[in-house]
């Protein structure tokens, strides 16, 4: 298994998980403008970033006070809306549009399995410490 020893190649797990609870609720933020609210696509990702940002609070909540079961939240909901991400990447590919939601998506998907790498790594080193 492919494990990091730091966030950015300088910040503890620790930090970084905290680091990166705080930039996921921005980017989900930041999401919500490019979101068409009518589409059935809309509609859903709205439900999974409404999930993302709770786990994202059980994310900075597990990395601050150092619990390893508020860390899986996390693990899950990324994981499912890495997949939502590649299926909607695809569905909007398929029908020939290639616009700045696909683009945005395909940098939250590079940019969430590194994240996803990292709240991982300090999840098994919790289960060692």
């Amino acid at each position: 298994m492919i494990y990091s020893d730091n966030f950015c190649c300088c910040i503890e797990l620790k930090c970084g998980c905290i680091l990166i609870a705080i930039i996921e609720v921005l980017i989900r933020g930041l999401d919500q403008f490019f979101v068409d609210r009518e589409t059935v696509l809309g509609f859903i990702s709205l439900i999974v970033s409404g999930a993302y940002v709770i786990s994202c609070i059980f994310l900075f909540l597990g990395a601050l006070l150092g619990l390893r079961c508020f860390l899986f939240p996390y693990l899950s909901v990324s994981c499912l809306r890495f997949f939502i991400l590649v299926a909607e990447g695809v569905f909007v590919a398929t029908d020939g549009v290639v616009n700045n939601y696909l683009i945005f998506d395909l940098i939250q998907s590079i940019v969430g399995l590194y994240f996803w790498l990292v709240v991982f790594s300090y999840y098994d080193r919790l289960k060692e410490g």
